[in-house]
């Protein structure tokens, strides 16, 4: 039996989950440097712009994370959601999510995004229970190859 998850904040310790864990699921995708940057330098790229970093913790081990980018006092991107996938299906994602959104609310934004992609549908349909609605996606405007949606969550 697993242990129930646990989702605890970014610390240095955990930048190589951080990028092992999103360059498993990019290997899908085409990566540009703009994505590789982040995920290689997480501290830089996320934490020092006022953004922040997830992970489920799951049998004595770091087993997903993902990300909250600021771009504004009111917007942030969710980004780089990832989990292992032998403990994928478990809500570990949802559990994630929630988190971010809960951490939106408490840094005062008021609208939350992310792009992803339709080869990734359960992610997708995730997404939709909590809320977020696709929008109009401009591929000029991603930095992720390969998406192909964007989807906007309005906060209280």
């Amino acid at each position: 039996m697993s242990s129930p998850v646990e989702i605890i904040d970014y610390s240095p310790e955990y930048q190589d989950d951080f990028k092992n864990l999103n360059m498993g699921w990019m290997s899908q995708f085409d990566m540009n440097n703009s994505h590789r940057t982040i995920i290689e330098h997480p501290d830089e790229q996320i934490i020092q712009k006022g953004g922040f970093i997830f992970f489920a913790w799951m049998d004595g081990k770091i087993v997903g994370t993902g990300a909250l980018l600021r771009e504004s006092n009111k917007l942030y991107e969710i980004a780089n959601m990832a989990v292992t996938p032998q403990y994928q299906g478990r809500h570990i994602g949802k559990a994630l999510l929630k988190k971010a959104i809960d951490k939106a609310v408490q840094a005062g934004a008021k609208q939350l995004y992310l792009i992803t992609s339709t080869k990734l549908q359960a992610s997708v349909e995730m997404y939709r229970a909590f809320g977020f609605r696709e929008t109009l996606f401009d591929p000029e405007m991603s930095i992720y190859d390969g998406s192909d949606v964007k989807m906007v969550l309005n906060l209280k």
